[in-house]
């Protein structure tokens, strides 16, 4: 009976845009109902995305980010088996840094680093991972499987676009080996063409390698 108060509350603390009372609402939910998952997920996905989305400045979009995702890693202590609950944190930190669906992706990203002393990708790579060692009930592991090879092929292009080669060239290097692995369990996959991903990222390898050798190159004659 409390906890349905509380939730019925905490809809319209958010549809009156109280957000700061919403989130002292969410947190009496959390501590009557600490041992479900979905709590934290639904929580913190709606402070990291739409509470966020209601502010126009990255600063306080970010404010809302930062609590989401530590609302939700707060839950994995609460819920330490939850492969659930450990992917969703972990997509989280996928796609709320990337610059190709928010706009200051590259900002929160660099907050990430200087507020938290996270990497996003490292983070994100870390809570699929566990999700994998966790038996997932809602979400399948052969697509957790596959987003882990996403994440590690859009940690490459990032760090190539920050400059850091050699990084991109190990971020490069896990996905295919990754890919690989990923052929070898699943031979039977024909949703994506997984070939094509080892043959495009075979090739990134070689192009990177010839770039930083290149770099190096110019390097030395100055």
């Amino acid at each position: 009976m409390a906890v349905d108060f509380l939730w019925a509350r905490a809809i319209v603390r958010h549809e009156e845009k109280k957000y700061y009372e919403l989130l002292a609402i969410n947190n009496l939910i959390s501590k009557l109902q600490p041992n479900f998952p979905a709590v934290w997920i639904f929580q913190a996905w709606n402070m990291a995305y739409n509470i966020a989305y209601e502010w126009d400045s990255p600063q306080n979009k970010w404010k809302w980010i930062r609590t989401g995702l530590s609302f939700a890693k707060k839950g994995t202590l609460k819920n330490p088996k939850s492969g659930d609950l450990f992917f969703e944190l972990g997509y989280m930190y996928l796609h709320l840094f990337d610059h190709r669906v928010f706009k200051y992706a590259e900002y929160y990203r660099e907050q990430l680093k200087k507020d938290e002393g996270e990497d996003n990708f490292v983070a994100s790579l870390y809570w699929i991972r566990r999700a994998l060692l966790n038996s997932p009930k809602i979400h399948n592991v052969i697509a957790i499987e596959r987003t882990v090879c996403h994440v590690l092929m859009y940690a490459s292009i990032c760090a190539e676009n920050e400059g850091d080669l050699s990084k991109s060239i190990e971020y490069t290097e896990s996905a295919l080996k990754e890919w690989k692995s990923y052929q070898m369990k699943h031979p039977e996959e024909t949703m994506i063409d997984v070939s094509g991903f080892i043959s495009n990222l075979e090739r990134r390898k070689e192009f990177l390698q010839k770039l930083l050798k290149s770099r190096k190159e110019k390097d030395w004659d100055k």
